[in-house]
């Protein structure tokens, strides 16, 4: 039995539609899940304590590296800690967590596009500033770059 030519055509179409479905609704995890997301590394200075709200009226400034994603990402719920972890949607910019060392050895990185790798978890304190932040195991530039 063989398929007329519009249905040889629909199968064509549907086939080619599926991955990107699949790709658009495949949500990240948070931690522990290891996770590598691409974008830009920047820096951004916020206002810290004791307000949070302005480092002319006294609050201390704040430093932070920041990675504006090439493309936004969900992420799943943690079913675990739910009110630390929740779903997100359009993540477009996370906040980066790295020690003190990591800091001076990547800052020649910085404005440049990066892939940096870790696990993602939620803001849940002031000096968060994203809803979503990555604990970096690595970052290095894609060697596409």
């Amino acid at each position: 039995m063989s398929l007329p030519r519009t249905g040889v055509l629909l199968l064509l179409v549907l086939s080619l539609s599926c991955p990107a479905q699949v790709e658009l609704s495949g949500c990240r995890s948070y931690e522990p899940a290891v996770v590598a997301l691409h974008g830009t590394l920047v820096r951004k200075t916020f206002a810290g304590p004791p307000n949070y709200r302005d480092i002319r009226k006294g609050d201390k400034a704040e430093t932070y590296w920041l990675l504006n994603l090439d493309s936004p990402i969900c992420l799943n719920e943690d079913k675990a800690e739910p009110d630390l972890n929740p779903a997100q949607k359009n993540v477009r910019r996370v906040q980066l967590v790295l020690d003190q060392e990591a800091y001076e050895h990547f800052k020649a990185m910085l404005g440049k596009r990066v892939v940096a790798t870790g696990s993602l978890f939620g803001a849940h304190t002031g000096h968060h500033h994203t809803p979503v932040l990555l604990r970096v195991s690595s970052l290095e530039q894609p060697h596409w770059n």
